[in-house]
């Protein structure tokens, strides 16, 4: 009979333990946020045309804040708002036929449609970078004097997926 009373009170400590130590873990969990996390974590397919869409909106944007004015060359990032940096890559300005192939198509086609009175509408294109990356490069066209100058606008393609999400 001792035997059972020290085994009835052995399990009786043990319950209450496992009771006192955390079988309530329904207070210390936040409902809201876990399913917030889960809908962030679920895959979601993103279509390359989607991407080209954000990449087009964000170019207009950084586009609005280049004057005409600006010298041929390289742009330098300060330049930009600080919401508009993590899209760009490099941004520049091209008065001359570049070397680039998708640079110099663009280039052409701008050059066509300037010779022949036709709009010189924003342009935005999926390419390869070097270091074999996506990236798009938005390019807007400015009738400078009977003159081409086309600024040129590298976005990141990985932020441009992230603003999807």
């Amino acid at each position: 009979m001792k035997f059972i009373n020290q085994s009835i009170v052995a399990y009786l400590i043990l319950f209450l333990s496992l009771i006192s130590c955390g079988l309530r873990t329904s207070d210390k969990i936040d409902a809201n946020s876990v399913n917030k996390q889960i809908k962030e974590r679920k895959i979601k397919q993103i279509k390359e045309n989607d991407i080209a869409e954000k990449g087009f909106s964000i170019g207009s944007s950084i586009i609005k804040t280049i004057s005409i004015d600006q010298a041929c060359g390289d742009l330098s990032l300060d330049i930009f708002a600080d919401s508009l940096k993590p899209y760009i890559k490099k941004a520049w300005i091209e008065c001359s036929t570049p070397t680039d192939e998708i640079e110099k198509s663009v280039w052409e086609a701008y050059q066509y449609n300037l010779d022949n009175n036709l709009p010189l509408n924003d342009n935005i294109q999926k390419i390869i970078t070097s270091s074999n990356k996506k990236s798009y490069l938005y390019s807007s066209a400015m009738n400078n004097n009977g003159s081409l100058k086309i600024v040129q606008i590298e976005l990141n393609h990985k932020a441009l997926v992230l603003a999807l999400y």
